[in-house]
């Protein structure tokens, strides 16, 4: 699965609960394939945003199956950057 990522922008929330807290960050981006293309946002943690770029999303290896038999994608999904491809310049 595609996800692009079109700027490095971070959504920070704010949460509490009783005696705990925390940040919940996450980045915009798009994911697509030959079905959808859909906004989405990625769980940060305390990681730095994924630099503006194209990368793929490997469904093997961020899908895990449940205790109770149902998936589960990985809350901070491992996406590996697609390289651009050199463009070939015409020689005149």
């Amino acid at each position: 699965m595609k996800i692009t990522i079109t700027n490095t922008h971070v959504d920070e929330k704010q949460w509490s609960k009783g005696d705990r807290s925390g940040t919940i960050r996450t980045q915009q981006a798009t994911a697509e394939n030959a079905f959808f293309r859909n906004r989405v946002r990625l769980d940060l943690g305390k990681e730095p945003p994924y630099p503006v770029g194209e990368y793929e999303l490997d469904l093997e290896a961020n899908v895990s199956v449940g205790d109770f038999g149902d998936f589960k994608l990985a809350r901070k999904p491992k996406l590996t950057r697609i390289e651009a491809k050199p463009s070939l310049a015409k020689a005149g």
